[in-house]
C-alpha cells in the first residue's frame, strides 16, 4: 500500500478506475488497513473516508453525524456549491422527519401496486422499440435511462415528454467537476420549472404525488413552497440515476456469468436473492452525500475530530469480509447478510422497492426478448465515468 493516508498526502477522491470493470484496489486495501482514512475531495476540500461495513452504518445512522451541517458555510463541499438546506437529503431530525413523512406518500403499498403493470409496460414498450434497432446499441440510451425516468415520472406526476431536459439537468448536477455556475444555473432552471408544474397541479389536479403535496402544502402549511419544490427536483434526479447504473451493472453480470443467467432462466424462484446480489455488487463507489462530526468520533481506532466531513465507501463496504462469505464472488444464491445498497438510518431510501421492481421486472425480460445478448466491444475498451458521481460506463453497447 502507498503512503496515502498515513505518513504522505491524503488520498485524492475520487479514484480513477484502471480497469473499468473492476473496483480501483486502493479502496480495499484501506478497508484492510486504514479503514477512516483522511483524503481530499474533488473540491481540494479535506475529509475520512470510511470504507468498512459497520462504520458505514454507524456514520449513516449515528445522529453525531450530521447531513445539515455540511449546508452551513465554509463546510466542506463534495462540489462546488453549498448544498441546498431545503433539500430532504440535507436535513436532519426532526425536520427531515416531518418532510420524509410526507415524500414516503409517494411511495405506499397501493401506489407501488399500481406502479408495477406500469413497470411491465414500460420495459415491454422499450425492447419492443430497442428490437427494431440495427446492434449494436447503447444499453444505457435504449433502456437503462429511459426505463427508472419514465417511472419516477409516472411516480412523481412530471411529463416524460420533456426527459431531454432532465437529462442535462442530471448530468450537470451528478458530474463531479461541474462549475458552480453551471450547477447554480442549472438548479435555478429546475426550480422554475417545477414552480410552474405545482401552480398547475394547484389547478388542475391528478392523483400523482405532487399534486397531492401541492394540495397538502396550501391545505394546512406542513410542507412549505420551497420544500415542496426542493423535494421534487430532489425526486426527479435521485428516483432515476442510481437505477441506470445498477440496472447496467446488473446486465454486465448476468453476460459475465452466462451460467447464472441460464439458472436464473430455468428457475425464477432465485430472482428475488438474484436482485439482492446485482445491488450488492453493483454500486458505484462513493457516497454523494458526506456528513459533518458534530463531536470528536472514534471509528475504528481512528479520531474523527468535530467539524470534519465524512464520506462512505459503499462497494467496499458491501464487499466487506466480516460481513460476506468470499465477498469477490458473484452468487445470486448468495444468503445476504446484510443489506445497506439504500443507505440505513434516516435517509434509508425511500424508492428503494422501485428500485427493486425495476431491475426484477426489466433484467428477465430483457434476456427472454434478447436470450443471445452480448457486449458489442471487448470488456477493456468499455469507458469508466470517474467524474460522475454515481459512475456508470460512457456507453454499454450490446449485439444480439
Amino acid at each position: 500500500m502507498t503512503d496515502h493516508g498515513h505518513d504522505g498526502e491524503p488520498l485524492a477522491l475520487p479514484l480513477k478506475r484502471t480497469v473499468p470493470t473492476e473496483i480501483p484496489g486502493e479502496y480495499a486495501e484501506l478497508r484492510e488497513k486504514r479503514p477512516v482514512c483522511p483524503v481530499t475531495l474533488a473540491t481540494g476540500d479535506p475529509a475520512y473516508l470510511v470504507t468498512r461495513h459497520e462504520d458505514l452504518k454507524t456514520v449513516l445512522a449515528d445522529r453525531r453525524f450530521s447531513r445539515a451541517a455540511m449546508c452551513e458555510e465554509g463546510a466542506p463541499r463534495l462540489q462546488a456549491i453549498r448544498p441546498n438546506p431545503e433539500t430532504i437529503i440535507n436535513m436532519d431530525p426532526p425536520r427531515h422527519s416531518r418532510i420524509r413523512r410526507l415524500a414516503a406518500e409517494a411511495f405506499t403499498a397501493e401506489r407501488l401496486e399500481r406502479l408495477w403493470p406500469c413497470i411491465e409496460d414500460a420495459v415491454r414498450e422499450l425492447l419492443d422499440e430497442m428490437a427494431k434497432m440495427a446492434p449494436p446499441v447503447d444499453l444505457i440510451t435504449a433502456f437503462a435511462r429511459p426505463l427508472p425516468l419514465r417511472i419516477i415520472c409516472d411516480l412523481i406526476g412530471v411529463p416524460f415528454e420533456d426527459r431531454a431536459r432532465f437529462v442535462r439537468w442530471a448530468e450537470i448536477i451528478m458530474t463531479l467537476g461541474s462549475t458552480a455556475e453551471e450547477i447554480m444555473a442549472t438548479y435555478i432552471e429546475m426550480r422554475g420549472y417545477f414552480v410552474e408544474l405545482v401552480g398547475r397541479k394547484r389547478d388542475e389536479p391528478g392523483d400523482d404525488f405532487l399534486s397531492v403535496l401541492a394540495r397538502r402544502s396550501g391545505e394546512d402549511g406542513r410542507l412549505t413552497e420551497s420544500e415542496l419544490v426542493s423535494l421534487g427536483t430532489f425526486l426527479l434526479v435521485a428516483g432515476h440515476e442510481t437505477s441506470i447504473t445498477i440496472l447496467t451493472a446488473a446486465v454486465h453480470r448476468m453476460i459475465r456469468h452466462p451460467d447464472q443467467l441460464a439458472a436464473l432462466r430455468a428457475d425464477p424462484a432465485l430472482l428475488p436473492g438474484a436482485v439482492e446480489e446485482f445491488l450488492r455488487v453493483g454500486l458505484p463507489g462513493l457516497s454523494p452525500f458526506p456528513r459533518i462530526a458534530l463531536t470528536d468520533v472514534e471509528l475504528s481506532g481512528e479520531k474523527i475530530p468535530k467539524g470534519a466531513a465524512v464520506i462512505v465507501q459503499y462497494e467496499t463496504a458491501l464487499r466487506d469480509p466480516r460481513v460476506q462469505d468470499d465477498p469477490e464472488r458473484f452468487d445470486i444464491r448468495r444468503k445476504q447478510a446484510s443489506q445497506v445498497f439504500f443507505g440505513y438510518g434516516p435517509h434509508f431510501c425511500l424508492g428503494a422497492p422501485v428500485a427493486r421492481a425495476e431491475l426484477r421486472i426489466g433484467i428477465p425480460a430483457l434476456f427472454e426478448r434478447f436470450p443471445e445478448l452480448a457486449l458489442a466491444i471487448p470488456e477493456d475498451e468499455l469507458k469508466w465515468r470517474d467524474y460522475a458521481v454515481l459512475g456508470n460506463f460512457e456507453e454499454f453497447p450490446v449485439t444480439w
